[in-house]
């Protein structure tokens, strides 16, 4: 079984367009925020409705279906709440809502044999913890996780492989590591072989219809800086 692993999409449709024509896989793990941010939440969700079997809630796509503080990081938080508002709210209808109801706040499941937890944050907070260095190390020794030969989460948006066990794919709309193109993990099951990669895609689309829509200068500057 080839599994392909994404998390933080954020509305960037376009990059899903691009990764559904250059990778082949079995089955798709999501590990959150499909939307906010990004200019695409309807197109995004039906992506994820159509190809994703196993669907983790993020803090973004929770705070949008509830109404709720998505808790981001501060240095984030005014295009979280400006984009939730002006954006992601406006464009989402009912069946939109009702794909993001699938989601889970984490998954403990069985692929292939291997035994697999799966939340957007950590195992201590599914939705708003960060995993780092020391949250990972923490993670890596808990006694009440080593059942686990795998332990996937998304919300930092900067890919991690810690001690072979514990994997962040990064993220697959909105890169915050430095280097704009989205990442994910091809994790191959026969081949026991694990991979990260990243891709080019048609990021001027995104940033012209950020454009479109975002009023606010200071606030379309910041997010045109994830773009490339």
């Amino acid at each position: 079984m080839k599994l392909l692993i994404i998390s933080d999409v954020h509305s960037n449709y376009e990059a899903l367009k691009e990764l559904d024509k250059i990778e082949q896989y079995d089955e798709v793990i999501f590990l959150g925020d499909a939307i906010n941010y990004g200019p695409q939440p309807v197109d995004t969700l039906q992506w994820i409705k159509d190809n994703v079997k196993h669907r983790i809630m993020g803090n973004h796509d929770n705070a949008v279906l509830y109404g709720a503080d998505p808790k981001c990081s501060p240095k984030t938080l005014d295009i979280a709440l400006y984009t939730m508002e002006n954006i992601t709210n406006k464009l989402l209808d009912k069946s939109s809502k009702d794909i993001l109801n699938t989601f889970k706040i984490k998954t403990d499941i069985e692929l292939d044999g291997v035994r697999c937890l799966m939340m957007h944050g950590s195992p201590y907070d599914n939705l708003f913890e960060y995993t780092y260095g020391k949250e990972m190390e923490r993670i890596a020794e808990d006694p009440n996780l080593k059942r686990f030969s795998w332990i996937m989460s998304g919300h930092t948006h900067f890919p991690a492989l810690y001690k072979a066990r514990i994997i962040n794919p990064g993220s697959c709309g909105m890169p915050r590591d430095g280097n704009p193109a989205p990442s994910y993990v091809i994790m191959d099951l026969d081949r026991d072989t694990l991979e990260f990669h990243r891709f080019k895609y048609e990021n001027e689309k995104v940033k012209k219809l950020l454009k479109e829509l975002v009023k606010d200068n200071v606030i379309l500057e910041k997010l045109l800086s994830y773009y490339g």
